[in-house]
């Protein structure tokens, strides 16, 4: 058995493909634990908070508007 270039071109397309659909679900899977923590808890003023909930109320809370 002889690997060919069509071979290598459809495996790399494969690992590629893999790979997108691994990082949509963890981008869909954060989004989802955003929302259920933006609907569960009140983040104003909570102390505390991770990484992950920093990030989400960073990413969904509307930035203060500017001052004329």
């Amino acid at each position: 058995m002889q690997i060919q270039r069509n071979d290598l071109i459809g495996g790399a397309c494969a690992v590629l493909a893999l790979g997108l659909i691994a990082w949509l679900s963890l981008d869909s899977w954060a989004i989802t634990r955003c929302e259920e923590f933006l609907a569960t808890e009140r983040p104003e003023g909570m102390p505390g908070l991770s990484l992950e909930q920093a990030k989400c109320l960073a990413r969904h809370m509307p930035a203060p508007e500017a001052e004329n």
